[in-house]
């Protein structure tokens, strides 16, 4: 069995005590995610969407914050392409949301900040990402989540033309 650090993540949190966009706690979180980094076909992949628990459209919902942070280390693990894709896929919904209106007034007001903030534990990550050709999600990604504009602009201007040759030669 392959060990997996964003479910060792998983198991830090109190999902029980978090909301999610189902109605119910977080706690069948997990295991939804875990359903999602070993999903083989389409239909996998349907069942284990983070869609209608961690966001409805693009509203947070509070269990967001800790599933951002298994997204950046899942990132860094063995998974299909499609899978990989859909996990930057889902922290780009994560990062570029916003708070549903029950948790603004629960008190989160600004979840996709929070997300912003898990998200940085992974910021090389989000870099390699830019950097070996999923450019456009990276890219988007780290617009959001580096406060380093000089770094951000810097590294988009290196990564960005070598992104435009590997085109060219294809």
């Amino acid at each position: 069995m392959t060990v997996r650090p964003s479910l060792i993540q998983a198991e830090r949190v109190d999902w029980a005590s978090l909301r999610c966009g189902c109605g119910k706690t977080g706690a069948h979180i997990p295991e939804t995610f875990a359903g999602l980094l070993t999903a083989d076909t389409p239909q996998e992949m349907a069942a284990a969407s983070l869609e209608g628990h961690v966001y409805i459209q693009s509203l947070l919902f509070e269990v967001a914050v800790p599933v951002t942070s298994m997204i950046v280390a899942a990132l860094n693990e063995e998974t299909s392409e499609a899978v990989h894709v859909r996990l930057l896929d889902e922290l780009i919904s994560c990062i570029g949301g916003e708070s549903h209106w029950t948790e603004v007034e629960a008190g989160a007001p600004e979840l996709e900040i929070d997300c912003q903030i898990a998200a940085r534990e992974g910021i090389w990550t989000l870099y390699q990402e830019y950097a070996t050709g999923r450019a456009s999600m990276a890219w988007m990604i780290l617009d959001a989540v580096d406060p380093d504009r000089e770094r951000f602009e810097y590294f988009d201007a290196k990564l960005i033309d070598r992104v435009r040759k590997r085109a060219k030669r294809r």
